[in-house]
């Protein structure tokens, strides 16, 4: 069982906890009380595991989706077109960007 396993991340155990707990019939603070966490924490996994809804364990496994969701980030400062300029001298031989490399010293 994913809660029992010793490889199992412990967020990921908790949170399986928490949907057992929720499918044992107890109800948010009960859980949130047993396993000693903020009952918001309850309510937004308890909320997660109904918005899969359909979805079979074949489409979609139980860790992955005991697991965050995929978060956006900041936005690229620099396009595409930037990076293939600045990687570009890095890529050709030292003596077409017109600073060979010598032993000389």
């Amino acid at each position: 069982m994913l809660v029992r396993r010793h490889a199992t991340p412990q967020k990921v155990a908790l949170r399986g906890r928490i949907v057992l707990a929720a499918a044992d019939g107890l109800n948010n603070s009960q859980i949130a009380r047993s396993l000693a966490v903020d009952v918001d924490t309850i309510r937004l996994w308890r909320d997660r595991r109904l918005g899969f809804g359909a979805a079979s364990v074949e489409d979609l496994g139980v860790e992955e989706r005991l697991t965050d969701a995929p978060r956006p980030g900041a936005p690229a400062r620099i396009g595409p077109e930037q990076v293939c300029a600045v990687l570009a001298p890095a890529c050709e031989a030292p003596q077409k960007s017109g600073r060979p490399i010598t032993m000389e010293r």
